[in-house]
């Protein structure tokens, strides 16, 4: 009667060494998730903060009237200093095809994450 009772008295050494090893195996599987969303919140903070610079790069345009042809890039260190560190725009200039007096602009910004969450945006404005 005692080895009965042995017998259901708890777990063994194998069964809980299984247990300890699926466990293992299901933290480490959330570990790599919750890692992989970190770098998805970084990137989509990156990519609204790029959009909401080129946003804002497009209205002093529309406000100031159609730029020079040409390319131009420069930061947001003037405008914002210390804020978007490492934060860049590119803005391109050309004639828009088939409108006379009217400029194709458009406005890149590019975050430290690099070119994967830049923000490109396009605008028409008529020439003076």
């Amino acid at each position: 009667m005692s080895r009965a009772r042995r017998k259901e008295a708890g777990f063994t050494l194998l069964e809980v060494m299984v247990a300890v090893a699926i466990l293992a195996t299901a933290f480490t599987a959330l570990l790599g998730l919750h890692a992989r969303n970190l770098r998805t919140i970084a990137y989509d903070r990156a990519y609204t903060e790029a959009l909401f610079l080129a946003r804002e790069r497009i209205a002093e345009l529309e406000l100031s009237g159609a730029p020079d042809i040409g390319d131009q890039s420069g930061d947001f260190e003037g405008v914002y200093p210390g804020q978007y560190p490492g934060f860049r725009w590119e803005q391109t200039v050309v004639p828009a095809p088939l409108l006379a007096n009217v400029r194709e602009v458009t406005v890149r910004v590019i975050p430290p994450e690099g070119e994967g969450a830049a923000s490109e945006l396009t605008l028409w404005l008529r020439a003076p």
